[in-house]
This record gives structure tokens, sequence and C-alpha cells, in this order.
């Protein structure tokens, strides 16, 4: 059966699943009722719960009440989160077949930003907490301070993540040291299927506008994910498939502007019930920027030239949730037209394109104590762009078809594992690359993987083990062409794992170690271009003998999480055979211009690094913190690896009373001067003093929400270490942000 049949309709039969499973619905089993309330013992809505073993998750409703039925008795942990509140875990017993048990839980209110369910680090969804890997979420008054026009942009003051910059819409994360390729990028848990991670030029088709949280892998992440996700995972959580069902219509609107990119953005997202059982979601944007402005400069003036952009974005979703199946669908749609900023004289390049999404999943509670749950979810993208230059003539276009398919059944007590996850994982691409200055030929891929997860965690706040292990086969080929010559097939299979122990050290702190191996299958431009890359200003040669990147990387994570500390500090090695990476061969004359020429290679290379935030509330509403991060990545020659980020260090004060928020940070990035292979300028060392303030207020049932945020305010020129365009690219100027937000 083609990939793309089978993806359409796995994703017609998720939403019939849940009218079959809901007639033929049964009871049995015991059940675990309970309310959830904050210090003042009032209801809290929307606190996400997950009890294990089996990993089963509900949302508390508008009165806090949550249910979890038909559950064999016995022992489980429960927990429960809720962004601003300390997170609770609890221990719960119980009773035989056909009992109800009843559980009431507070939630404490903390000075902390604290996290949610972590969705994206774990197999069965924990509190960050009990997750052996260093992780990061933006959520709430949080993500408003730190709101930009892109998902890197607004992650980029958080330890470990940089922005690989090539304009302001071309913005990619770099976690690690690692970008690109070796980053997956998720919304709601499903690859967005677009082409950022194939080239500096390519941006990610996701505005953090609808965004709710943002999560992050820092680290491999392969045995839940397979390909692409040997650096880590960024989650962009919309929630554009309803978990639950509203008891009325409710809705969020946001407006956006940035002085330094002179425009803005807008969303608006509706939620509805429809009857009992069903409910609607409604979310539309867009955005439109002018050039960015920029700190003076001697060849640039105050201002990039070609760097306008503009997007739109909507998604319509329903979702089903019943006693034994909870699922839905969504469509989604973004389209997108940008400028690439250009060293002086040169031609301007710009981007068109768009991304159509649709996607179903279904989870089903089985009634059983060993397999409690099956998840099923599919997607099917199609996404295109057009790289124009200065008279609009599409000089390369890019298409690419894909479609994912992945099952996860999750596992009970069995032996003496206290929980774990089966699953089953397939990717398929269609690619081409046309036009006069084609890059590369067009090429298929497709990929098959298996895993399987188990912990082993007999006490509830004690020790776990967390052992992992998957089996992945990664097949491309090339189709031949007169340009690029006959057709290549490469195969590619592995096998890759984690073992992690997460060990309570004293209330409130705890330690963990995790060792991973990952894998990563060279992509499509690195195997087989061949051809000037306008939207980079260079000439890119692949490499069709490129063998699989294998990653074998160790962790070591200590959390402090308690009513006056807040913190996570994380020191890693990532060893990485066969690191791909460009390499500088000198210059060529095309049509009278001088364009530098790259090849892909490889060599052995190892990425060290120790990143850390910690937050102390040194009275109450005062929050008293610092940050930093440093890397040394080289390969087994010793010569540093190119357009790594450089260290830094920060500290940020925060203070809240009420409805009004007030706060700064300052940080230092060091000399970057490690330049590797590719002939990168080296980067000047530079301070940066942010500062923000916040109301939140209810007025007439509704939440309204104002962040102003000013940065490099003294105006100063900076240049980006990771980017390839830094040269003549320097970031942003001084600029002032606002974010409101209505929530009804």
């Amino acid at each position: 059966m083609k990939p793309k049949i089978l993806a359409v309709l796995l994703l017609f039969i998720i939403l019939p699943a849940s009218n079959v499973a809901g007639a033929q619905e049964t009871r049995g089993g015991s059940s675990l009722s309970g309310v959830v309330r904050d210090d003042a013992q009032s209801p809290l809505p929307g606190v996400q719960l997950i009890l294990s073993p089996g990993g089963q998750r509900t949302m508390t409703d508008a009165d806090g009440r949550f249910t979890f039925g038909a559950l064999a008795p016995g022992q489980y942990r429960l927990e429960s989160a809720l962004l601003g509140y300390a997170p609770a875990v609890r221990s719960v017993r119980l009773p035989g077949t056909g009992r109800t048990m009843e559980v009431e839980i507070t939630l404490a209110t903390s000075p902390f930003a604290l996290p949610g369910i972590a969705v994206a680090a774990s197999v069965a969804a924990h509190n960050p907490a009990v997750v052996t890997q260093a992780t990061t979420q933006l959520g709430g008054k949080a993500l408003e301070r730190e709101m930009s026009g892109t998902v890197a942009q607004t992650l980029a003051s958080q330890p470990g993540i940089a922005v690989r910059y090539n304009g302001p819409a071309a913005a990619v994360p770099v976690i690690r040291g690692l970008t690109g390729d070796r980053i997956l990028i998720l919304q709601d848990g499903v690859r967005t299927a677009d082409l950022a991670g194939s080239a500096d030029d390519h941006a990610i088709t996701i505005d953090p506008l609808a965004a709710q949280r943002i999560e992050v892998v820092r680290g491999p992440a392969t045995l839940l994910y397979g390909n692409n996700a040997l650096g880590g995972v960024v989650n962009v959580i919309s929630n554009d498939i309803p978990s639950h069902i509203p008891s009325r219509i409710a809705g969020m609107a946001a407006a956006q502007t940035e002085s330094a990119f002179p425009g803005g953005g807008g969303t608006l997202r509706l939620s509805a019930p429809l009857g009992e059982r069903w409910a609607l979601t409604l979310r539309a944007g867009g955005r439109s920027t002018g050039e960015v402005r920029i700190g003076d400069d001697p060849l640039l003036g105050n201002r990039l030239d070609n760097t306008q952009a503009r997007s739109r974005d909507g998604a319509l979703g329903l979702g089903y949730v019943g006693e034994r199946v909870t699922g839905g669908g969504t469509a989604k749609a973004y389209d997108f037209a940008y400028g690439l900023p250009l060293p002086p004289g040169s031609d301007p390049v710009s981007l068109r394109g768009r991304r159509f999404e649709g996607s179903g999943r279904a989870e089903i509670d089985l009634r059983s104590g060993r397999f409690p749950t099956l998840r099923m979810d599919a997607a099917t993208h199609d996404y295109v762009h057009d790289e124009l230059d200065g008279e609009g003539d599409v000089q390369m276009a890019f298409a690419l078809r894909t479609q994912t398919v992945n099952l996860l059944l999750r596992q009970g007590a069995i032996g003496p594992f206290t929980d774990g996850a089966w699953g089953a994982s397939g990717l398929f691409k269609e690619y081409a690359s046309t036009g006069p200055a084609a890059l590369t030929p067009a090429a298929d891929s497709r990929a098959f993987g298996v895993f399987a997860f188990q912990e082993l965690a007999p006490w509830t706040a004690g020790p776990a083990l967390q052992l992992g292990g998957r089996f992945d086969h990664y097949g491309v080929g090339s189709q031949s062409s007169p340009k690029f010559g006959p057709g290549t097939e490469r195969a590619f299979r592995a096998l890759s794992g984690s073992v992690g122990v997460r060990v309570p050290i004293m209330e409130g702190v705890a330690g963990s170690v995790n060792a991973a191996r990952s894998f990563r299958a060279p992509t499509v431009e690195e195997l087989f271009s061949g051809a000037p890359h306008a939207g980079t200003g260079s000439v890119e040669f692949g490499n069709p003998a490129l063998e699989a990147e294998r990653g074998q990387g160790v962790e070591g994570v200590l959390r402090v999480q308690n009513r006056r500390w807040n913190g996570q500090f994380a020191a890693y090695r990532n060893a990485i055979s066969n690191y791909v990476y460009l390499a500088a061969r000198g210059d060529t004359l095309i049509d009278g211009a001088t364009l530098p020429v790259f090849a892909y290679a490889q060599q052995d290379a190892v990425l060290r690094g120790i990143e850390g935030s910690l937050e102390w509330a040194a009275r109450e509403g005062l929050i008293v913190g610092f940050r930093g991060d440093l890397i040394r990545a080289a390969q087994r020659d010793g010569t540093p690896l190119s357009f790594m980020p450089p260290a830094r260090i920060g500290g940020l004060l925060q203070w809240e009373r009420g409805i009004v928020s007030v706060g700064g940070d300052m940080h230092h990035e060091f000399r970057q001067d490690r330049v590797g292979s590719a002939e990168e300028l080296p980067t000047e060392p530079h301070t940066f003093l942010r500062l923000n303030a916040g109301v939140r207020v209810l007025r007439g049932g509704m939440v309204h929400s104002v962040s102003v945020r000013g940065e490099n305010l003294g105006n100063s020129l900076h240049r980006e270490a990771t980017s390839r365009v830094k040269d003549f690219a320097p970031n942003p100027g001084r600029n002032l942000a606002l974010v409101y937000r209505v929530f009804f």
C-alpha cells in the first residue's frame, strides 16, 4: 500500500473510531475521581493529570474535577501540573473492581514559572522533574515576556539554546551547538514537514503567537522520534485538536509588534463545545513586518535591505472525548513570503511558499491493566516554496510531500517494570527541486522504526531506572536527471537507545544521569547538492558516499525545585561519529560574481558543554536568578566546529505583585574565536540589557494581559556566531516589543 494512501486511510479511521468505540463502551473496573484546588481552596480548571503505570491523561474541567475510569485495582502514581503552580505527585491505591475512589489535590502557588506536563521529552508524558534529560518549557507570563517573531528568537535566551540567523524569517534554533536537520521541530507532537532543516535560508512554518506553550528537549531524542532528533526536539503546543470539552465558547486573541521589525502580527483562537462529547477549535493569524532595523553599520546603514516578511496561518480542529476513546483531527495551512539579507551590491533573493497539513489521532482505553491505552496518529503534509531573483523570476522551486504514521501501545506494570511503552513509526517523503538553478535532483525517502521503553520505579518519589531501545531503517534515492546524472540509492540501518537513572537527593533536589546512542541519516542536500545556492550566497556540493551520523552522548542533570529555589544544571558530552559539516573549498567566479565554494565532508566530532539556571525567591514576589552556558566542539583532529555559539552568562531580576510585574536581565556573550573549516569570521564580545513590564487584569469576565520588553537599548551592532551570513547580516538593533493577549 502506498504510504500516502495509508496515511489518508488512517485519518479516516481515527475519527469514525470514536463513534464505534462510543457505541461499544462498557463499564467495569475501578475508577478514580477527584478535584484539584489552589491554596485558597478554589477549584483549578485546566490542570494536567497523568496516571501511571499506563500513562493515562486527562484535564480538570471548569469545576476543577477529573475522572479516570476502568482501572485495574492496584498502586498508581498520580501527577498533576499547571503553569504557575508547584506540581504534585501522589501515590494512590485503588480498591477492588467496581469501586470508586475520590481524592482531593491542592496545588501550591509558586513564584516561579514552573513547567507543566512534558509531552515531547517522554514516552509516557511526565512532570519534567522526573524526566532524566534536560528540558525547557515556556508558557504563560514567561512566554509573553519572551515572545518574538519566530520560534527560534522566542527561545534564544534559554540556556543551551541559540539562533541560526539568516534574517528575521529564516531563524532556526541551535541546541547545544546542533541545528538544521539535527533538531526536530514539532507542532502538537507532529513534524512540521517543511524544509527549515535543509538549508540556512529556509524558515520554520509556525508562528509563535499560535503557541500555548513551547517544550524543548535539550539533547538526543532518537528513541521516541528516530531520525532528525540527534540534537534535540522543539514542540510548539497549540492544541489545535481539542483534548477536552469546554463548558462554553472560549477563546484567546493576541497582537504583537516590535520596533526592530516594523509591523506586527496577530492571532485569534476559539474553542466551542458541540454537545457532550465533541468540541471544535478554530485558529487564524497573520504577520507582516518591514526591513529589520540594526545598529549603525558603515556599509549597511541602519537597516537590512530585503528583509521584509509576511505570513498567514490557520487551523480547524475537531475533537472527541469519550469514556474509552479520545481523538480528533485538524486541517492547517500556512503561507509565507520573505526576503533574505544580502551583501551590498548583490541582487535580492526572496522566498514565497505554503504548507498544508491534515492530521488525526486517537487514544483508546483498552480496559487492560497490562496494556492500558493504544495511541495512533497520522499526518499528511504538502509543502512548496519558490526562490525568486530580483526580477521576480523563479530560479529554484522546492516541493516536499510528507506522510507520517505512528503507533504507541502504553504498558502497565509487568514483572519488575512499573511503566513502559511499545511503538512503531513510518515516515515517507517525496522531494523535488526544479528550476534553472535547482540545487539537487528529486529524491524520495522512506523510514521505518520500532522501539520499546521501560521504567523501573517501585517507589512513588524514589529512584527510577529508564531503559529504551529502537531500530530504524532509512532509505533515500535520487532520481536521474540531465543536470545531476544517474540516480543513486542509499540505505541506512541503526540501533539506538538510552539508559537513564533518576535519584532523589533530598526534598526538592534530584539528580539524573542519561546515556544515549542516536542516529541521523544524511539529508538529500548533503548527499546530492551540486549548484550555486542563491539563498546562502555560495556554491554547495554534496557527497553521495556520506555515512550516517551516530551519536554517543552522556548527560548529568541536577534539578532543584521547592518554594525558595528553582533550577536546573546539566553537563554533557556528545561524541558524533561521521559528523557532517561544510568545508570551505576556495572561491569561484560565476557570471562575474565571486562565490565561496563549500563541500559536505565528514569527520568524528565531540561536543562538550555545561549549562544551567537558578532562581531564588528572595522575598515575596521577588525573584533573583542567573543563567549561563558554555560549549566546546571540535573535530577529531582538534579543528573547532564552525558556527558554534559563544559562552554566555547572565543574571535576572523579576518582581511580581498582584496584577503587575517588572523585571530585567543582563547577559554577556564572550568572544567566539574558535572558528572552523568554513572560514568564518570571529565575533566580538558584547553585553545586553533587557527590561520588561507586564500587567494582567480581569475585566468583564475577560483576562487582559499586556507585556512590554526593551532589548539592546544601546543599539549596539552585534553579529550571531552561529550565522553563515553574519559578515553582512548583523542582528537587530534597539527593539521595543509589545504583546497583548485577551482570554475570554
